[in-house]
């Protein structure tokens, strides 16, 4: 049966009231339905392919590695959260989130995987970080989630550094840098057609601190990963 946003966003009013709901495999299929968060373009083929790519080059994501650190991720702009599911174990996961209905989502698709990870997720901007400057003190992640959105200006009345004059698409994954481990991985998720980010902004090309390396999706998908990791 296929709900409407609508039905949805009456389901999740309804069950806000109780703090302990979990969501059924049903309710999981029901929410991700949802489209009007800003991951419901990511194809399936397109999340599997990012974390076939991280796991190669990543080797404590591998099931077999013996490594007990935990892999901590940030998801700049999570959205419903869906490229997270697929988050192998041993990792700790930070959400973030501009839309309450895309957190709650998130949260309830997620919510059973947290018996092999940790997750968290806030209502949050990462603008808010640099709202004085950067003090050097941003939390670190070795793997660094964004889906740039060329209509949030959000941050511009927020950072004081002069990542604020640039475009959404430049700013988010500028910014996303500063949240990253040495030897860490920036993932870019954004349309094929914004030729300034699959191509490589300057801005991301001049930033001497890194490799980069480009992952598209399949052919008649419409969204593709970049993939930086950082020296």
């Amino acid at each position: 049966m296929a709900y409407t946003n609508s039905e949805i966003r009456d389901f999740l009013k309804l069950i806000s009231v109780n703090n302990e709901y979990y969501a059924s495999t049903s309710d999981k299929a029901m929410l991700r339905n949802y489209d009007e968060c800003d991951d419901f373009v990511l194809s399936d083929e397109l999340i599997k392919r990012v974390w076939y790519n991280l796991t190669t080059d990543f080797i404590e994501l591998r099931p077999i590695s013996l490594s007990k650190t935990p892999i901590t991720m940030l998801h700049t702009n999570a959205g419903t959260g869906r490229i997270l599911e697929h988050a192998p174990k041993n990792s700790m996961i930070t959400a973030y989130n501009n839309d309450y209905v895309c957190k709650q989502i998130s949260d309830l698709l997620n919510q059973a995987n947290s018996v092999d990870f940790d997750y968290v997720s806030e209502i949050f901007d990462i603008s808010h970080f640099f709202i004085g400057g950067d003090n050097g003190n941003t939390k670190k992640y070795d793997i660094v989630f964004t889906q740039p959105i060329e209509n949030n200006y959000y941050y511009m009345g927020l950072d004081n550094s002069r990542l604020a004059s640039y475009q959404p698409q430049e700013y988010y994954s500028c910014r996303s840098l500063d949240f990253l481990t040495k030897g860490g991985y920036l993932c870019v998720l954004t349309s094929r057609s914004n030729k300034t980010l699959i191509t490589g902004s300057k801005y991301l090309n001049n930033l001497a601190t890194l490799d980069a390396e480009i992952f598209v999706s399949p052919r008649g998908d419409e969204y593709g990963c970049l993939i930086f990791k950082k020296k």
